[in-house]
């Protein structure tokens, strides 16, 4: 399917090129001059002015060890090399980097997972032998319970970069995407604020032109991306999140009554679903607002004869319906 897609590469963001210029400064304990760099960024098909150079490092400066240095008449500018060959890791330290590399294993089929598992191998790596050793005994004491190890939602790695390109930069992105709701493909152009993982999945989180509201967008269903030469300014819109999965842009009150046993679980594996409960001497009131999605209602329904719809109205009769139908059958 990945064949299909259509992508095409603009400049990098502002962050991605001072990474490259950080790395040119630590590789070389002679240093480069702005002209120098310029020349190498541009062999890495990036165009910047020395004044743009001369500013990013002036940036890097305020948190990294950059130095510069007069020789001949000419300035060079240099950074020290960071390792981690020096830094010593506690029984803790290790401890916590192996519980955070057993959560991430969740998310290796992500790029962004797999390169947080392979930078916490790294930093053990460059530590002594013996801390490599206890990391790996420690590695066996943690296990994600009933957590499937990656997932079925493959992104291509080019379209995730564009993304936080244009995130990184405010352009607007046109796209072909699909849509599980209506079934079908649509063109629209969003502005991208920000990267959202909801359920193992990856999404963007943007103002849809097409639908005047901001929406998420899962990155494995953009089927074509073009990153526009037109910028956007961020708005500081607050999204209600949606109850389950699915969203729509109908929103109204769902109240339920519990009863019985499902009383317990609700309290117990639930609660955070709702914005308010609230018990009675019929049973726990729950009380939140959404849209009805199909996820919903089917959610409601495997409460079967423990809970009750009060609103809305028309679900209470839907499924009032389907258990006659059921009966009747």
């Amino acid at each position: 399917m990945m064949e299909e897609k259509e992508y095409s590469v603009k400049d990098v963001s502002v962050s991605q090129r001072q990474i490259y210029i950080l790395s040119l400064l630590s590789e070389n304990p002679r240093g480069y001059q702005a002209e120098e760099i310029r020349q190498r960024l541009k062999n890495w098909d990036i165009e910047v002015s020395r004044r743009t150079i001369s500013r990013d490092i002036d940036e890097l400066s305020e948190n990294y060890g950059i130095c510069e240095e007069e020789r001949g008449g000419k300035v060079y500018f240099f950074a020290d090399k960071y390792t981690l060959r020096n830094v010593d890791l506690t029984i803790e330290d290790l401890a916590s980097l192996a519980f955070a590399k057993e959560m991430l294993r969740g998310y290796a089929h992500l790029e962004m997972g797999k390169h947080a598992c392979a930078f916490i191998d790294k930093m053990v790596e460059n530590s002594a032998s013996l801390n490599q050793r206890q990391f790996e005994q420690l590695c066996g004491h943690f296990k994600q319970a009933g957590r499937k190890q990656g997932g079925k939602d493959v992104i291509d790695g080019t379209l995730q970069k564009m993304v936080q390109n244009a995130i990184d930069n405010q352009n607007k992105i046109e796209i072909t995407y699909y849509s599980f709701t209506s079934d079908e493909s649509t063109k629209r152009v969003i502005h991208p604020y920000q990267l959202i993982l909801m359920d193992d999945y990856l999404n963007v989180e943007a103002y849809c032109e097409l639908r005047n509201e901001v929406r998420r967008f899962r990155l494995s269903r953009i089927e074509t991306i073009n990153v526009l030469d037109k910028h956007f300014e961020k708005q500081n819109v607050v999204r209600e999140e949606s109850f389950l999965k699915l969203a729509g842009s109908v929103t109204e009150d769902l109240e339920l009554l519990f009863a019985g046993e499902s009383v317990r679980y609700v309290k117990e594996y639930e609660a955070s679903r709702a914005k308010r409960m609230e018990e009675t001497k019929d049973g726990l009131m729950f009380y939140q607002h959404t849209a009805i999605a199909p996820d919903v209602v089917r959610w409601v329904r495997a409460f079967g004869p423990e809970v009750k719809v009060i609103k809305p109205v028309w679900l209470a009769e839907q499924l009032k319906a389907e258990a006659k139908k059921l009966l009747e059958e």
